[in-house]
């Protein structure tokens, strides 16, 4: 009973700090607006010529697609915090010397992640029943809420579960996991269409996927398979109407369902036995950086001044340019970064002198500015990160030095990385590609330096950058091609509207460094 009380406290903490943050308040109005949209008609699932009429059971089942293929991604790095968060305030400090067991507190991580999704789900669940209530379609609740209960909610308890593993993990509890966990959501969406093996379907979109797929063939029968979630148009020329009724819940589609809950349970209990329970062994090395970074923009004056006299900031600030600055931002910027990383950057760099230009663009550049993306995404918290706020910011004319310092760190990297293809390109005399690629390298730091600002952390660009990156780029959207890898994207001016997306993105960097400085 003693340990139930114990769970539940943990729970409760948990799940009220979570709900009372910023962050849940804007994920559930992007939730909200998610549902709309479906609704709508502009976000749904598309095959081919068939049109479904929008009865319980399709509405229901489109809602939840969309729930897991949207808010189940998101949803990951909204609570991917919960042990970072007792690490940096330093609570988990105070439990690791409390009887608390690990496998208690991490069953407690694990269910209150849970819980957070699982309200984000129910939100959706209910938005769709008022919707198709005010609809005068027709309401069948149990054929409309049966899909967020065995397909939406055993995927949000896998999702919870990756998210405390990877909190345990040490390689996996910074960017790079928020980085991996994107291409491994992908990987579990795409395999079990590939392989067929249910036991790998956690999301449970191929037991989705072959239901509607035989009843789309019983209507169209030159079906070719074509099946996607996501943006399309809503009316179809020449459609045939199709009354889907619903997914059948057998013995069989729902213990396929207990797959993701046992994954889920199982990845919490990994992490229990890799977690360090809070162990402090890179405070004295942050700190290190941190003084090391002092020093250096200081020009190291501490180490010359006899008695540690204090010189004003005005005084030390005059000993350099706003270039002494830019190096000084991306030697920060580069530090502690292995011998492999460079090799790595240096084999894509090489890699682009010598493939003809077409591939260059088209594949090369996509790999060389993902590669940098855990560079780009501490622009603009780590002033946060490290407490270092109230230092830099009184320091003369922070707005007009450090800030633009830090923009430019992050386009000096974009360039070193597209240098190859951009001589390339000057030497083919492809202008207007050259200038496409240099609006991709100014809109990357705004992008970075803008969503760090705001949001005081690195995920948020890790999450947004590699989606859209994806979305965009790796499938030369022209539209949202940010990377100009396609002439199409240049003709289509998209270089030219992310130049534009890149300025107002630094503008509001200023006003919330503005904001910063203000309230310090």
């Amino acid at each position: 009973m003693r340990t139930l009380r114990t769970l539940a406290a943990t729970m409760k903490a948990d799940i009220l700090e979570r709900t009372r943050a910023y962050s849940f308040l804007v994920t559930i109005a992007a939730t909200l607006y998610l549902g709309y949209l479906v609704n709508d008609g502009t976000i749904g699932v598309h095959m081919g010529n068939c049109q479904p009429v929008p009865n319980s059971a399709w509405t229901g089942m489109v809602m939840a697609l969309c729930t897991i293929t949207f808010v189940a991604l998101v949803g990951f790095y909204v609570i991917k915090n919960a042990i970072e968060r007792d690490r940096e305030t330093g609570v988990g400090q105070i439990l690791a010397g409390t009887p608390l067991r690990t496998m208690l507190y991490m069953l407690g991580k694990l269910l209150s992640n849970f819980a957070v999704l699982a309200i984000v789900t129910g939100i959706l669940a209910i938005a769709a029943v008022l919707m198709q209530l005010f609809s005068g379609r027709g309401l069948d609740i149990p054929a409309l809420v049966s899909p967020f209960l065995f397909l939406a909610l055993p995927a949000m308890f896998f999702v919870a579960g990756t998210a405390v593993f990877f909190e345990s993990v040490k390689l996996l509890r910074g960017g790079f996991g928020n980085v991996l966990f994107f291409f491994a959501y992908s990987a579990l969406i795409v395999l079990p269409m590939e392989t067929g093996i249910r036991s790998v379907d956690v999301f449970g979109l191929k037991l989705a996927m072959d239901r509607i797929q035989a009843d789309v063939r019983i209507v169209q029968p030159d079906y070719d398979g074509n099946f996607s979630i996501g943006a399309g148009a809503k009316e179809f020329k020449d459609s045939k109407p199709m009354v889907w009724g619903g997914l059948p819940w057998t013995a069989e589609s729902l213990g396929s369902r207990a797959f993701p809950v046992v994954y889920g349970f199982a990845l919490s209990l990994i992490g229990a036995a890799l977690f360090d329970r809070f162990a402090s062994k890179s405070g004295g090395s942050r700190a290190g950086r941190l003084r090391k970074f002092l020093d250096r923009i200081a020009g190291s004056p501490l180490q010359r001044i006899p008695g540690w006299i204090l010189l004003p900031f005005e005084a030390l600030f005059h000993r350099f340019a706003s270039g002494r600055i830019l190096v000084a931002e991306l030697r920060l910027m580069l530090q502690g970064l292995s011998w492999w990383w460079y090799a790595v950057a240096l084999g894509l760099w090489i890699a682009s002198l010598t493939a003809d230009l077409t591939s260059a663009r088209q594949d090369l550049l996509l790999f060389l500015w993902i590669w940098p993306v855990l560079l780009w995404s501490g622009m603009g918290t780590r002033e946060k990160r490290f407490r270092t706020g109230s230092i830099l910011f009184s320091a003369p004319r922070p707005l007009a030095r450090q800030l633009p310092a830090t923009w430019g760190a992050g386009f000096v990297v974009a360039l070193i990385f597209a240098s190859g293809i951009l001589l390339r390109l000057a030497m083919s005399g492809e202008t207007a590609g050259f200038l496409a690629v240099i609006a991709g390298a100014v809109f990357i730091p705004s992008l970075a330096i803008a969503l760090g600002v705001w949001s005081g952390t690195s995920k948020t660009f890790e999450a947004f950058y590699v989606a859209f990156w994806y979305i965009g780029p790796a499938h030369h959207t022209p539209s949202i091609d940010f990377l100009a890898t396609t002439d199409r994207a240049v003709s289509a001016g998209t270089p030219v509207v992310f130049a534009v997306a890149a300025a107002v993105l630094f503008m509001l960097a200023l006003g919330g460094r503005w904001r910063q400085i203000t309230a310090a």
